[in-house]
């Protein structure tokens, strides 16, 4: 009986390797699918973070915002921001993503100031 028994388990070892074998290529099609699929949704997350960057630019320059309103929730904005060009360019060399959501920041300032001119 202990022979049997003995055959089954490594016969149901044998059959869930060649299976693991079998469905890798299948596996790793599936993960690549769903990796792919949340650059474009961190994508459109990062577009919003800068609409409301600049909406809140207009609202303080406008005087709707107070200013401690202004500067707290343009800070937490820039870190959202940071963190979502981080991921999106998630593998590729370091750089500083706050840097780079300020500097998008000023442009759009540096936009606005040629248009009211």
């Amino acid at each position: 009986m202990s022979e049997t028994l003995a055959a089954l388990v490594t016969l149901f070892g044998i059959t869930a390797l060649v299976l693991a074998y079998i469905f890798q290529p299948l596996r790793k099609a599936w993960v690549d699918r769903n990796a792919s699929s949340a650059r474009p949704a961190l994508q459109i997350q990062y577009e919003r973070v800068l609409g409301i960057l600049r909406d809140l630019e207009t609202d303080w320059r406008t005087g709707k915002l107070p200013d401690e309103d202004y500067y707290e929730l343009r800070r937490r904005y820039l870190e959202e921001g940071a963190t979502l060009l981080r991921a999106i360019q998630e593998g590729e060399e370091a750089v500083d993503w706050k840097a780079r959501v300020e500097a998008a920041v000023q442009a759009r300032r540096a936009q606005l100031r040629r248009k009211s001119a």
